[in-house]
């Protein structure tokens, strides 16, 4: 089964231009802003999340970093991963992606990425780990309209072990 989720939502002109003016696209320096934004969106992949038969579950995205990324670090979060290991993870995984760019022809744009951060005087970590601050990925998905049932269903998909 595949279910697709508009994510983006290109049509809000507003959000994409702050993005793109304030250079925070292609990283995680966008997704605090994006959750801020798009809680639709997000509660709309979580629920497909929490509603997937049983089984495991593959979410992606064009290049299994941005979008990827941002759905990942609030999954984390609801299973109760710290910000600290979240943050990790999503330093370690960047890299592990040039490979596939290089063998899907993809332009490689960690580089820049990099550029802007060191720019803004941060790291891949440090964003990340500034995303979380505060964050409440529960109080999040419920306040973005998420049925409280699918919640708690998601967190018990996420921490059974």
């Amino acid at each position: 089964m595949t279910i697709r989720i508009d994510l983006d939502d290109m049509a809000d002109e507003q959000v994409w231009r702050h993005i793109r003016d304030n250079e925070l696209d292609g990283s995680p320096l966008y997704y605090r802003y994006f959750l801020e934004s798009k809680p639709a969106q997000c509660v709309a992949v979580a629920t497909a999340v929490a509603r997937a038969p049983e089984g495991g579950v593959l979410v992606h995205c064009g290049l299994g970093r941005d979008r990827t990324g941002l759905i990942v670090m609030l999954l984390l979060s609801l299973a109760g991963v710290t910000r600290d290991a979240i943050a990790a993870d999503y330093e370690e995984s960047t890299p592990r992606l040039v490979p596939l760019y290089a063998a899907l022809g993809i332009d490689d744009q960690t580089a820049e990425i990099e550029q802007i951060l060191r720019a803004k005087g941060t790291t891949l970590r440090a964003a990340v780990y500034e995303a979380l601050k505060g964050f409440d990925a529960e109080r999040y998905l419920l306040a973005g309209g998420m049925d409280p049932d699918d919640v708690r269903a998601l967190k018990t998909r996420l921490t059974r072990v």
